[in-house]
């Protein structure tokens, strides 16, 4: 158990110093080490991108590129600030339960559905790919490219340690940035950030909204210093991330031309630098789909059909009660945990902070605009994470002006349910599993088909009902509603045991997996042998033609 623990924590530590390294070597020490380290984060991951194009997304360039970063960083180092006693406790206090929470298998739906088979896949290629059988066969990989070295180094659990890094460097960032307008507001913005359950919930797994916030947020940090250049580059590397980075790569390039009217060289600087880290992974997702919103924009076979169809009203009433939603009637955002039960109140401070400061008027109109795009998204309260950064910056120096004195009295109780939230998720889901028995039981009963899947071993496998579970397969798992293995292509209105086997053979398939909340009856007629079957699943055994 201890090792298990130290080793992450050691892991955790080397990303981070890393980044920190390639950081500095691109920037010297003359700039504050949460942004050096968040531009490292982004080198960092843009290497690995190129690496990939050119298929040597190895371990030993990985290793180079590691060694250099910190060799690097350490000889344009003046030297390393020493934080005082009471920083490291306060850090440790918050990190603690996060470090924790980010120590179980992969458990939620994305992650299993294409955000780890994405990692796992250019681990083992050492190149990018596009991969039919995912759900988005590709996609912006900024992220996963950087967790490709860690899962080399670590396993798919360590890969959360990348999110959590990002998540600190955010936290570090936000605590820098509003220090600059009120020295007690420092703490208080990171405490408003990281306060939010679900900050917590992204730090500790495998999706990419703990990037997209950091880039985010470390893009308009540099504007907001007129760094056109680092901004520039940190927002194109949100949209080598996440499509949803482009809209803040456009807010932010308006705001450079209102704010440098009649000088062009700022502006022309900015977009010359998002391009520089933006082009690279939309070119490669043109030059493979024609698409550079793939699979949004053109008719494809991976254009996920509507789950309904929603009126342009429904979508306003939606915009107009999202705080509402995020908070308190969570089921009709995805059911993710609570933004943060200060929202409305953060709102309020930034509206009320638009009236009379140009910046907060900025960050008020950009969030407007966010929530309006947000109403013709799906409705996940993850979209809008990137915002809280933003919100908690504002918020923080507005409280700090008015109640100064109470501000670290504030920040520990803005900050207290993000850390309850934590300990409450460990609590219920007990210690990590620590040894492969272990891990397989604490599966077993936190994803009940996993039971059913192992049994087909590294065969190919035809799901119907539990997409999510393809990286758990030890062979191929096939099976989505979209893509060319979709439910509708493959086994169409089949629902006999001899037709379905029949498809089945056509794409090589060796056994079918059923979710039986999926499907409600299935006709047992010949071509296949049930090999399994629990209260959750059946695996069926595909029966060659020669054994008919």
């Amino acid at each position: 158990m201890f090792l298990f623990f130290a080793s992450h924590a050691a892991i955790l530590m080397l990303l981070l110093v890393t980044a920190a390294g390639a950081g500095t070597l691109a920037l010297g020490a003359g700039v504050g080490l949460a942004l050096r380290t968040a531009l490292g984060l982004a080198l960092c991951a843009h290497a690995c991108f190129f690496l990939a194009a050119v298929g040597q997304l190895r371990p030993l360039p990985l290793i180079a590129l590691t060694i250099v970063a910190i060799a690097g960083g350490a000889v344009r180092a003046r030297g390393i600030a020493r934080p005082s006693v009471s920083h490291v406790v306060a850090g440790l206090l918050v990190i603690a339960p996060l470090f924790a929470f980010a120590l179980y298998p992969p458990i939620a739906f994305d992650e299993t559905l294409y955000h780890m088979p994405f990692v796992r896949a250019l681990a083992h290629d050492g190149a990018l790919r596009f991969l039919p059988a995912v759900r988005f066969p590709v996609f912006p990989q900024i992220h996963e490219l950087l967790c490709v070295p860690v899962l080399l180094l670590g396993g798919d659990v360590a890969t959360h340690l990348v999110a959590l890094a990002e998540v600190i460097v955010t936290a570090a960032l936000l605590i820098v940035w509003a220090r600059r307008y009120d020295v007690r507001a420092g703490r208080l913005a990171a405490a408003l950030f990281l306060g939010s359950p679900l900050v917590i919930q992204l730090a500790t797994i495998t999706y990419v909204d703990a990037a997209l916030a950091l880039f985010v947020a470390a893009g308009f940090y540099a504007l907001d210093r007129e760094r056109f250049l680092l901004a520039g580059f940190f927002l194109g590397t949100a949209c080598s991330v996440k499509y949803l980075g482009w809209y803040f790569a456009l807010a932010a390039l308006i705001i450079v031309l209102v704010r440098t009217a009649g000088r062009r060289r700022e502006a022309v600087i900015f977009v010359i630098a998002c391009a520089a880290a933006a082009l690279p992974t939309t070119t490669w997702i043109v030059l493979h789909t024609g698409d550079p919103f793939f699979p949004f924009v053109r008719t494809s076979l991976w254009l996920l059909p509507p789950s309904r169809v929603v009126s342009f009203g429904e979508r306003i009433v939606g915009a107009l009660r999202v705080i509402w939603d995020v908070t308190f009637a969570r089921g009709r955002v995805s059911h993710q945990p609570p933004v943060t039960s200060l929202l409305i109140i953060m709102v309020a401070a930034v509206i009320a902070a638009s009236i009379r400061d140009t910046r907060a008027r900025w960050v008020a109109l950009l969030c407007a605009g966010y929530v309006a795009v947000f109403a013709f998204l799906p409705q996940d309260s993850r979209y809008l994470v990137p915002l809280l950064p933003l919100l908690s910056v504002v918020t923080a120096v507005v409280v700090a002006r008015r109640w100064g004195k109470a501000a670290s009295v504030i920040a520990l109780l803005a900050v207290a349910p993000g850390v309850a939230y934590a300990g409450y998720r460990i609590a219920l889901q007990g210690v990590p599993p620590v040894t492969s028995s272990q891990r397989s039981a604490w599966l077993s009963q936190r994803v009940p088909p996993y039971r059913a899947l192992v049994r087909a071993g590294s065969e190919r496998v035809y799901v119907y009902g539990g997409e999510q579970l393809k990286d758990y397969a030890g062979g191929e798992l096939l099976g989505d509603f979209n893509g060319p293995f979709s439910y509708e292509r493959i086994l169409g209105d089949a629902h006999d045991t001899a037709s379905i086997a029949q498809r089945l053979r056509r794409i090589d398939a060796h056994y079918f997996l059923v979710i039986k909340r999926s499907c409600t009856h299935l006709l047992p007629n010949g071509g296949m042998i049930l090999t399994y079957e629990d209260a959750v699943a059946q695996l069926w055994r595909v029966q060659p033609a020669s054994e008919r």
